[in-house]
């Protein structure tokens, strides 16, 4: 019965022009801070009116990229007749997704259990106690036979409950609770230590085998999503000598052939660089056109990973133009990543309104009016798959809507020099025409986790390309983030800063990321400063949300806020799994403090999901590759030297020009760092270089080869490590 029931919304009368947004730091509040319903932040204002006033709450929950979230925003929440029922019945709260990962994630997991699916705008009717029951995504206005239930509708439905049988609903969210809150006790996994083996990584090898698109590439049948974390650890597990040869090839195949399917797919922005966040097919040809910086920085890492395994520029390519994009787009002036560009923009065709993909699709006659060298125009039409009906595949969404259009993508190569000329003048053509159109929307919020991936990518970009500019726009993030969104005295991130810091303190996944960020800057820079910030942020976390009893991290620190019970979640998502994260730092700061209470917590924090890895194969890929750094003896390589001479750079140059999975680069740099360093590791503190030549010690379990100052012997040494 209540399937039939849907979103509600109530405040008391509006004021002139705006609603309690109207001040909120959110790019995507601010975009409801005009609409007729009397929205509400998510606070204990609006749960003590709706208890006062015996109302029910509606919340609504999204982000200022969703395309869906806009649909609805024109459609409902501008509606004056929906707004006016909302506004009569209901206490309405709108939530930004990005602000508080928490709400989302608790409520998302209600509605997932509720109607076996999830996304955006995720829409909760709750009890004035904000235990839920009832939910889901996107309602049209009003019943459609083709859409479903409207939406107007269903709240009078709810509203009619309530009036009804209030005792029933509020009986049946408090069993709603408890239920999920039993069933997520009932599933905590049992510790299992044996699930620190290198069998976990074959295991997901042959998971991923079997769910491959052999035609397509990428995994499932469906929309495709980039998963640049599995792809991070297939091509990592190529990478590692203790699997049988068998699995190391086919973690390489797949894990290239997806890649390339990618990088020549219409989820890639073939002029300004960077992808988009998914395709609606699974061929990789028409993408949901939104921008994420998290994607950017995933497969940005997933690339250096393939350049590093194979010398093919092309991986190159694709990673640097998907870090230029970032860089130039997406970057504050003070240092710190936005977040996301819209999927909509402004319709070229008809400025007045929006439309999905305007920004980036073409037309036939585009291609007529900007080529007219006939052989010019052939090639680059063949070259992108242009069609005068258009290239976009049938699929989930009516045909009607990207009728005539065409997403780019890579069909053949460049055969010749006069092909490779017309290519590089009409990518510079097609870049100047689309620089006349409106840009979708900016998110300008800076969100601490995502920067700390993306801080990741440019340092290790700018390490493996020998591209200090990167390594410089890191240290750049890195300092803001610490200036702006950390409090020293009580060692607490703050979750964004939009024009000034939110209130909102950090969650698990924003220390996770920004420690592996830090620790990768080291490497970057050999400054040992960003090791001894990532030590105290790992302190921190441990502090606030470690499972002190059955090892890994809850997603967010105890609060009353939430009716739900804390969780800890080991499977990536979009995002990597913070317990999975913190796993790989603690490994590798257990290295460059010799602690073993950090291997101890390392190795707990994937026990602690040791029956998870092993009943899913092809779950977990983060927490699966934190086994590398634990399950073998630890691949130290120590260069003594100058960080800054010609010689430290060359061996560098060396060194990361393969991948060496689960590797770490310390730095005997003959001054602080060192000293530093030599507190915790004896034999960092007699590691010298002589006659300003670097000396390379290639060691495991801090246990050394011969040091050399030769290229070429290094070069041995690491390559029988491969």
């Amino acid at each position: 019965m209540l399937r039939l029931i849907a979103l509600t919304l109530l405040a008391w009368p509006l004021c002139l022009g705006a609603n309690r947004l109207s001040d909120s730091q959110s790019p995507y509040l601010l975009q409801h801070a005009d609409n007729p319903v009397d929205w509400y932040p998510w606070g204990p204002e609006a749960f003590e009116r709706a208890e006062a006033e015996n109302k029910l709450v509606f919340i609504s929950i999204g982000y200022s990229t969703c395309h869906w979230c806009h649909v609805m925003n024109r459609e409902s929440f501008s509606d004056e007749e929906i707004a006016a029922y909302l506004n009569d019945n209901y206490i309405c709260i709108k939530i930004d997704r990005e602000e508080r990962p928490d709400i989302d994630s608790v409520y998302m997991n209600f509605v997932q259990n509720l109607t076996g699916t999830g996304g955006w705008p995720l829409n909760v009717w709750l009890t004035p106690d904000k235990k839920p029951f009832f939910g889901g995504t996107y309602f049209p206005p009003q019943d459609d036979p083709r859409r479903g239930r409207g939406f107007l509708q269903i709240c009078k439905d709810i509203n009619g409950f309530w009036q009804n049988d209030p005792d029933g609903l509020l009986s049946r969210s408090e069993s709603i609770v408890s239920t999920l809150n039993a069933k997520d006790g009932a599933q905590t996994s049992e510790a299992d230590t044996t699930a620190i083996s290198i069998d976990r990584i074959a295991d997901a090898i042959s998971a991923h085998l079997f769910a491959f698109d052999e035609d397509n590439k990428g995994f499932g049948r469906g929309e495709k999503f980039p998963s640049a974390n599995t792809l991070s650890f297939l091509l990592r597990s190529a990478a590692t000598t203790q699997l049988h040869p068998e699995d190391r090839e086919t973690a390489r195949r797949i894990g290239l052939e997806t890649l390339d399917a990618i990088i020549t797919g219409g989820i890639r922005d073939h002029l300004g660089g960077g992808f988009h966040r998914y395709t609606v097919d699974a061929g990789w040809k028409l993408p949901h056109f939104e921008k994420m910086l998290y994607d950017q920085a995933m497969l940005a890492n997933a690339l250096i990973d393939a350049w590093q395994l194979t010398g093919e520029d092309r991986y190159k390519q694709a990673a640097t133009e998907t870090l230029d994009y970032v860089s130039r787009d997406l970057r504050d002036q003070r240092g710190g990543f936005y977040s996301a560009e819209d999927a909509e923009s402004l319709d070229p065709e008809n400025p007045s309104r929006k439309r999905e993909g305007a920004y980036y699709l073409w037309t036939h006659q585009d291609f007529e009016r900007l080529f007219p060298n006939e052989a010019q125009r052939a090639f680059l039409i063949q070259y992108f798959g242009v069609k005068k009906a258009g290239n976009a595949p049938y699929g989930n969404f009516p045909r009607e809507i990207f009728e005539g259009y065409n997403t780019l993508r890579i069909l053949v190569s460049t055969s010749t020099p006069e092909q490779q000329e017309w290519l590089q003048d009409g990518l510079a053509i097609l870049k100047s025409e689309r620089a006349t159109r409106a840009r979708p929307h900016l998110d300008d919020k800076v969100i601490t986790s995502w920067n700390g991936l993306a801080i990741s990518a440019f340092a290790r970009a700018g390490l493996v390309f020998e591209r200090p500019d990167y390594t410089q726009v890191a240290s750049d993030a890195a300092q803001f983030i610490l200036q702006e969104l950390y409090d020293e005295n009580s060692q607490t991130l703050y979750r964004l800063f939009r024009q000034n810091t939110s209130p909102v303190t950090g969650f698990a996944e924003d220390y996770a990321f920004l420690v592996e960020g830090l620790l990768d800057l080291y490497e970057a820079t050999a400054d040992h400063r960003w090791i001894q910030k990532a030590n105290t942020l790992q302190d921190a976390q441990d502090a606030k949300f470690a499972d002190q009893e059955e090892g890994g991290y809850y997603l967010f620190e105890s609060t009353e806020d939430i009716v739900f019970n804390r969780s800890k979640r080991p499977s990536d998502s979009a995002l990597p799994s913070p317990s999975s994260v913190a796993a790989k730092n603690l490994a590798r700061l257990s290295q460059l403090y010799d602690s073993e209470i950090r291997l101890k917590q390392a190795e707990t924090a994937i026990a602690a999901f040791g029956a998870d890895l092993q009943r899913s194969g092809s779950n977990f890929p983060t927490l699966r590759e934190a086994i590398l750094y634990v399950a073998r003896k630890p691949l130290q390589i120590v260069i003594a030297g100058d960080p800054e001479s010609d010689s430290v750079k060359t061996m560098l140059s060396e060194v990361n020009r393969r991948l060496l999975p689960a590797r770490m680069l310390i730095y005997a740099d003959q001054a602080d760092g060192q000293a530093f360093l030599g507190e915790h590791l004896e034999f960092i503190q007699t590691a010298r270089s002589y006659d300003n030549q670097a000396t390379v010690f290639v060691c495991e379990n801090f246990v050394c080869q011969m040091p050399t100052e030769d290229q070429k012997v290094l070069a041995q040494q690491l390559d029988a490590k491969r």
